[in-house]
């Protein structure tokens, strides 16, 4: 068992404190008050609830109280840890670089309060070359005569399903050019984990991993928005294409998923970080950013969708968004598309009537905008708002309450239309919604509402294909 003091109490932090808690002594320091009384109340059992929501966090920190603890206290959690994780934000700037204000501000307190010798490694996504930083400022610190040896350890989580994405990882990276602290870091990691699991690396391979898996990721899926666009223009069915692609073992099944585009904390952000990253060492990513011109045009393309059903006119109008989180299950907003269209409907001056499954999505959409305030709505319940004066259904996310809509319950909806934003609605209900009036729209499936128009392909491959 090893001690371990993790910074940052957020959406990495935390569930990775309790996952390592499983069979390691675990500190979690973060200066925000609020954030520390509420992670120990839940650990102590004395609260349900906690500031991000994950499935499994409050029980994994209950059942590991005894092994984690957290702290608004510098010099505690800093009393005798053997592996430091910084795991602070880094939020892109105007420019889309990672700041490293907290990252650096990390360092400094580890420096200064630091009394033994340590292994510190950024879990926080950073630009290549921040261990190599960060290394430099508790060198330049230091208060005490110790080694410390700094790395890279990226977390690969996606929210909603962290404490399983902790528990059955495909792999774990970490990164060290310090011969000693890669064994150490490799032994602490045995206690969880088999060695098959473990990949070490030297220190800019492993920062440089953590962007090219997110940035390949979200690649995978802007080219299925593009192809979904074709399939629309063809009358293609995106979902089939799909499959037909992610049969091939070489490709895999995996993020293949069309919708009207990625958000979340990680993608956009690391995508626009490693691009202009890429601008900055004259060796342009030009793929990765064709990957974020496809992310934004497919949102446009969705949201066009919405307008043109209404002839570009959207004053007045009502709709309902099922879903603002990014995606199922999280509070998160962060580059949230579902927040994207219902800022851009409220912007042309419809009315927003918004529901999701988890509360503080709601609560965050409201924290969030309050110049649209007057503008929405916020349910609790899943129909509570379908009335006579509804013109549009949109599914902003890919929850299972959303795959199977009550068609009788929306038969009140005055405008029959429903845009599914995640293209999640099987076949046989969008015929049957089509056999009830409901307009379909999706992004790369309307052919399953819509009949293929073969006299215009036909005309169109004479006219171009032919000399």
């Amino acid at each position: 068992m090893a001690n371990v003091t993790i910074f940052g109490a957020g959406y990495v932090g935390v569930p990775t404190g309790a996952h390592f808690a499983r069979t390691h002594q675990v500190t979690i320091y973060d200066p925000d008050t609020n954030k520390v009384e509420n992670i120990n109340k839940v650990i102590d059992n004395n609260a349900d609830s906690l500031h991000i929501h994950e499935k499994g966090l409050i029980e994994l920190l209950q059942e590991n109280h005894e092994n984690i603890t957290a702290t608004t206290d510098i010099k505690q959690a800093l009393e005798n840890p053997e592996i430091i994780f910084i795991a602070v934000g880094t939020p892109p700037n105007e420019k889309g670089r990672a700041n490293l204000k907290y990252v650096c501000s990390a360092a400094e307190q580890i420096a200064k309060n630091i009394k033994n010798d340590c292994v510190v490694l950024n879990k926080s996504t950073v630009p290549p070359g921040t261990a190599y930083l960060v290394q430099e400022i508790i060198n330049n610190n230091l208060k005490s005569d110790v080694k410390i040896a700094v790395g890279s350890c990226p977390e690969f989580l996606a929210e909603g399903t962290a404490v399983e994405d902790l528990r059955t990882p495909d792999r774990i990276v970490y990164g060290c050019d310090d011969k000693d602290a890669i064994e150490q870091i490799t032994e602490f990691f045995l206690f969880l984990h088999g060695r098959s699991t473990l990949a070490p690396m030297t220190t800019l391979s492993a920062e440089v991993t953590k962007y090219a898996a997110n940035a390949l990721l979200a690649t995978k899926i802007s080219f299925m928005n593009s192809l979904a666009i074709l399939c629309d223009a063809v009358g293609a069915n995106i979902r089939e294409v799909q499959e037909g692609v992610g049969k091939d073992t070489r490709v895999g099944r995996k993020f293949l998923n069309a919708s009207m585009g990625y958000g979340g904390s990680c993608f956009p952000k690391d995508t626009s970080a490693i691009a202009e990253y890429g601008q900055l060492f004259n060796s342009p990513l030009e793929i990765i950013e064709s990957t974020i011109l496809v992310n934004n045009k497919t949102t446009d393309y969705f949201s066009k969708k919405i307008s043109e059903a209404f002839g570009g006119d959207l004053v007045g109008k009502n709709f309902i968004i099922w879903g603002i989180g990014f995606k199922a299950r999280t509070d998160d907003l962060r580059e949230s598309k579902p927040v994207q269209v219902a800022r851009e409907l409220m912007d042309q001056g419809a009315y927003v009537h918004i529901y999701d499954t988890v509360r503080g999505a709601l609560e965050n959409f409201e924290n969030e905008n309050p110049s649209y305030k007057g503008k929405y709505s916020i349910y609790h319940e899943q129909y509570e708002m379908v009335n006579g004066n509804i013109d549009g259904l949109i599914i902003g996310n890919e929850h299972e309450k959303f795959r199977n809509p009550d068609v009788n319950k929306l038969d009140s909806m005055r405008g029959k239309h429903i845009f599914d934003g995640k293209n999640i609605l099987n076949n046989y209900l969008i015929k049957s919604l089509k056999s009830k009036g409901f307009n379909y729209k999706s992004v790369g499936k309307d052919t399953v509402a819509n009949p293929v128009n073969k006299t215009r392909l036909i005309d169109f491959l004479k006219h171009e294909y032919m000399d």
